[in-house]
C-alpha cells in the first residue's frame, strides 16, 4: 500500500510567515491525521505529486510540455540555492512563464512554506476550509497537494 499526504503551499513560492503567522498556522486544527508536519526553507524547494503526476501542460497555449520541463528544473536549479530562477521560455509558444504557473495534472508547485498533513484512510477532509484558514492566518493564498509515494 502507498503512502498518501497532503500538502499546503502558498501560491507565491518565497513567502515566508513570521513567526506569529507561523505559529498561527502550526495551530490549525485538522482532526483525526496521521501526521502533520510544518516547514520553512532558506531556498525555494519542489512539491510534487508523486505517484499522482499525470502531465504538464502551457498555461498559455496548452502544449504538452513533459518533455521539455525536466530540462526546464535543471536550469532553474542550483544545488547550493534551490530554484533561483522560475522564470523559462516555453518551447511552444515562446513566451515567458513561472515553472510555478504550468498546468500540473494533479497540482504541483514550489515552495519555502509547506503544511503537511497524513490523513487517515477513512477521513473526509474539507480541503476547501483548511485553505481558506490558511489564508485568513497568512493573508496569501495557498495551493493544495495530493502525494502518492
Amino acid at each position: 500500500m502507498s503512502d498518501y499526504y497532503i500538502s499546503f503551499i502558498p501560491v507565491e513560492p518565497s513567502y515566508v510567515p513570521d513567526s506569529e503567522t507561523a505559529q498561527r498556522i502550526r495551530g490549525i486544527a485538522i482532526d483525526n491525521c496521521v501526521q502533520r508536519s510544518f516547514e520553512t526553507s532558506d531556498i525555494i524547494l519542489f512539491a510534487d505529486a508523486g505517484e499522482n503526476f499525470e502531465s504538464i501542460s502551457c498555461p498559455l497555449c496548452k502544449a504538452d510540455l513533459q518533455e521539455w520541463w525536466g530540462n526546464a528544473m535543471d536550469s532553474a536549479y542550483s544545488d547550493d540555492e534551490g530554484f533561483i530562477n522560475l522564470i523559462a521560455q516555453t518551447p511552444c509558444c515562446n513566451r515567458s512563464c513561472s515553472l510555478n504557473d504550468l498546468v500540473y495534472c494533479f497540482p504541483q508547485g514550489f515552495y519555502k512554506t509547506k503544511l503537511t498533513i497524513e490523513p487517515t484512510p477513512q477521513q473526509q477532509l474539507n480541503i476547501e476550509n483548511i485553505c481558506q484558514s490558511l489564508e485568513g492566518i497568512s493573508g496569501v493564498q495557498w495551493r493544495t497537494i495530493h502525494t502518492r509515494i
